[in-house]
């Protein structure tokens, strides 16, 4: 659930509780592998969402990708760890939409709210600002800010995980 900048992080103020809930219903265990339980600057700061696992840490990649390859499904952002994930044969359902779906390797599990601002990340118009971790380069400041991540809602990835389990059940 962490991630480098802040438009990369699924910006939905309810989106982590409700999928772990959902997840935790369904009687999955819910493991971080993140490098850091907190991270962000200044005033904004993500946190580990409540009632998951915490196994983050400065940690080998061997150790991450051990993880990975015995989870059923990787539930992610655009990172590192999604494509660890996508490596070692994992499922993997990405929250994006700083970046196109051409931008990473295809998953049929991407979530990506077409309906809203999206992809600036792929966009040659935009220079992304290393320095700025609150980047968003259409949006900075205004109401919609991060809107690309923010409007996808946990329902809309509840949908596609249960898709993957009946996808996996079947095969």
């Amino acid at each position: 659930m962490q991630a480098s900048t802040q438009c990369k992080y699924w910006n939905n103020p309810e989106g982590w509780r409700k999928l772990i809930s959902f997840l935790k219903e369904k009687g999955y265990r819910v493991i971080c592998i993140d490098q850091s339980p907190v991270h962000g600057t200044g005033i904004v700061w993500n946190h580990l969402p409540h009632d998951v696992e915490d196994e983050t840490g400065n940690r080998p990649l061997t150790e991450r990708a051990r993880w990975l390859r015995h989870a059923e499904f990787f539930i992610g952002l655009s990172s590192g760890l999604a494509w660890l994930a996508w490596s070692v044969g994992t499922p993997v359902v990405m929250i994006s939409g700083f970046t196109h779906p051409s931008n990473e390797f295809h998953t049929p599990w991407r979530i990506i709210n077409w309906h809203t601002c999206n992809s600036c990340w792929n966009d040659i118009r935009e220079r992304f600002d290393h320095k700025d971790f609150l980047w968003c380069p259409r949006h900075a400041g205004t109401d919609r800010q991060f809107e690309c991540t923010r409007l996808i809602t946990a329902d809309q990835v509840i949908r596609v995980v249960s898709d993957l389990t009946d996808h996996i059940r079947t095969v």
